[in-house]
This record gives structure tokens, C-alpha cells and sequence, in this order.
């Protein structure tokens, strides 16, 4: 009876294609626990308490074999060290590069306030020497009033801010009082008047403000 012509063509195929790459690789797997197990034997031997000579005795009763993995060991650990040593310079050496930028950096912390506090200090000198030069007092009173929102714009920027004051609850985290008041039309414990302005870094007070406070009993 003839047997139908695909199987006739049928080649068969025995076997995982990457057979091949598996046996190597547990041949590979072999080899290496066979090196460290005879490398073990020298390490065990470096490791006695024994004298040098005695240890190199010992040694040399390895076999060939032995001895090639105990140096095969060797050179790796040696290896292995010096990527250690390079990796932990970098990383000294890092460490070092960052603590100077920090010190570099509170160096001149205050630098970019003092950029924007530059042009009302330019401003203030104008209306000094127009001040010097003129009796007009209204003209002066208003350039001067300009410098001044310029100054707090200019700390606003950098997040420093007058300090709430006239007419809040007392707080002694923000406000030194310094004066008593007995009004009868204002609350108890209330800044009556500020003294001398108070002002804050986010939520750092600067300079607390100096107030009368009112205590009507």
C-alpha cells in the first residue's frame, strides 16, 4: 500500500531547537561550580592555622586543577575588589562635589533678593538728588511712596510679607506688645495699634510686630 505523499515528504524534527543552547549553558553551569568547589579546597587551606610553610605544603599537594581554580578565584576576587575601590572613589568623590555646590549655594543664598532690591536702591538715590533740587514736597512725598511699593513687591517676590497686625486677636508668635490699651469699642485682646511693622518668610516670622494690645478689664 503507498503511503500518502505529504507523509512521504514529512521531515521530522526531534528535539527543542534550543537544546543546544541549553546543554551549553548547563555545561557552563557545571564548569563554574566545579572551579569554585576546587578553588573551595585552597581557600579552606589558606584559611587553617598554620604557618606559611606548612600552608604551602598543603598547597602544593593540590592538584593541577585545583590549583588553576584557586587562581581563577583569585583573579576574579581581586577583580570584583578593584570595581569596589573604583565605585567607592566615584561615589567619595560625588559626595565631596555635592557638599560644595551646597556651600556654594548658601554662599550667595541671598543673591537673587539683593538682584531685585538693586533697582529701588537706584530709584532712591534719584529722588534724593531730584529731592536736593526741588521744594516740591508733594512730588517728593509720591516718588517716594513709589520706591516704598517697590521695596515690598520686590520682597513679595521672594515670599517675605508684612506681618498682619491692627485689628487681629493678639498672637505671640507674631506680635511683641509693648503698650496697653482700654478701649471699650474694641474687643478684648485685640492689637489696637502697630507700633512698628512685623514681617515673615513663609511661615518664619522675621521680625515679629510691635503693638498695643487692648485689655479693657
Amino acid at each position: 500500500m503507498a503511503m500518502p505523499e505529504e507523509n512521504q515528504n514529512e521531515v521530522v524534527q526531534e528535539g527543542d531547537p534550543r537544546e543546544p543552547h541549553a546543554a551549553d549553558e548547563a555545561l557552563h553551569n557545571q564548569h563554574d561550580a566545579e572551579t569554585a568547589e576546587a578553588a573551595l579546597r585552597g581557600e579552606h587551606i589558606a584559611g587553617e592555622d598554620l604557618s606559611p610553610r606548612q600552608k604551602a605544603k598543603k598547597l602544593r599537594k593540590l592538584s593541577d586543577e585545583d590549583l588553576v581554580a584557586l587562581a581563577e578565584q583569585a583573579a576574579k576576587a581581586e577583580h570584583w575588589l578593584d570595581v569596589a575601590r573604583r565605585g567607592q572613589a566615584e561615589l567619595d568623590n560625588t559626595i565631596k562635589r555635592l557638599r560644595r555646590e551646597q556651600q556654594e549655594a548658601a554662599r550667595y543664598e541671598g543673591s537673587a533678593m539683593a538682584r531685585d532690591l538693586l533697582p529701588v536702591i537706584d530709584n532712591l538715590t534719584r529722588a534724593l538728588e531730584a529731592g536736593a533740587k526741588t521744594q516740591d514736597f508733594a512730588a517728593l512725598y509720591a516718588g517716594v511712596e513709589l520706591i516704598r511699593k517697590m521695596f515690598i513687591d520686590a520682597l513679595a517676590r521672594h515670599e517675605v510679607e508684612p506681618i498682619a497686625a491692627e485689628g487681629t486677636a493678639f498672637d505671640p508668635a507674631f506680635h511683641e506688645a509693648l503698650m496697653m490699651d482700654t478701649r471699650a469699642d474694641m474687643p478684648d485682646n485685640v492689637v489696637t495699634a502697630e507700633l512698628e511693622r512685623g514681617w515673615k518668610m513663609r511661615d518664619r516670622v522675621l521680625r515679629a510686630s510691635k503693638v498695643r494690645v487692648n485689655k479693657r478689664g
